[in-house]
């Protein structure tokens, strides 16, 4: 019996072990897919502003009377570029966090000049503040051009284009500031990117970079995108944080690269 007895007890101990394992794994499942929910969320709204401006534009030039000027056609074709690359970087984001692209994806490193990037990044995101006069997006030059580093290009430019976007967005009045030095960090590259918007409320100021570990704190699709930036600039080497001692109005975002 007290065999008997004792073989019970390690089965029941075995099967309390068993039933722990099956909960932890399926909680581990249910914050997946709320992860998953909320990123996937996040991209069907964003894609859909750029879509539907290439939909507007796309009725414009369908008229049969329509006539155009050099100068439209080519703020036509500009707004069409600008919102085509929208949607690349939101597919990009997609092929990211899919299993399999994380399993699969390989760092491209190149050279690139932190000065073009930045002013590639700016006149790209021109169009975001299109009607609105009252913001400009300006470029503060600290490094020569022929300063080069290495890192993945590709992934760099994503993460910086995502900044000065969410900068734009929340900017009504003032610019939006972007540049790059190697004052700030000797040893790395500093890119950062500041407005003077209304900046980041004090109560979520602790969960612009946590989406990933507690998607049930995403307040919006912001956070969620200034997660994929923090979670991009980690495979990269790098880090991304907010300025809290940046004195001006609004926010400043600073992206830490090594140098190379």
């Amino acid at each position: 019996m007290i065999v008997v007895g004792i073989i019970l007890l390690i089965a029941l101990a075995c099967s309390l072990w068993s039933i722990k394992t099956l909960k932890d794994r399926l909680k581990e499942t249910s914050k997946s897919e709320k992860m998953q929910k909320a990123f996937l969320t996040n991209i069907h709204h964003e894609i859909c502003v750029p879509l539907k401006a290439v939909k507007s534009l796309a009725e414009v030039v369908g008229k049969e009377d329509l006539y155009l000027s050099k100068n439209e056609k080519r703020n036509i074709s500009d707004q069409l570029n600008y919102n085509a690359n929208l949607v690349e970087t939101l597919m990009d984001e997609v092929m990211m966090f899919t299993e399999s692209s994380n399993e699969g994806h390989q760092l491209h490193i190149e050279s690139f000049s932190p000065n073009a990037l930045c002013r590639r990044c700016l006149e790209a995101n021109m169009y975001s503040i299109y009607h609105r006069q009252a913001v400009k997006l300006n470029f503060k030059r600290e490094l020569n051009d022929e300063f080069f580093v290495k890192n993945d290009l590709h992934l760099v430019e994503l993460v910086l284009n995502k900044l000065i976007l969410n900068a734009c967005r929340f900017t009504e009045v003032g610019e939006v500031m972007v540049g790059c030095n190697i004052s700030e960090h000797t040893d790395r590259l500093t890119i950062f990117v500041e407005d003077t918007g209304n900046g980041v409320p004090e109560n979520r100021r602790n969960n612009l970079f946590t989406w990933f570990e507690s998607p049930d704190d995403v307040a919006d699709e912001v956070e969620i995108d200034l997660s994929i930036c923090h979670k991009i600039i980690q495979k990269i080497g790098g880090k991304l944080y907010m300025d809290d001692n940046y004195q001006r109005r609004g926010t400043r975002f600073v992206l830490i690269l090594p140098l190379r």
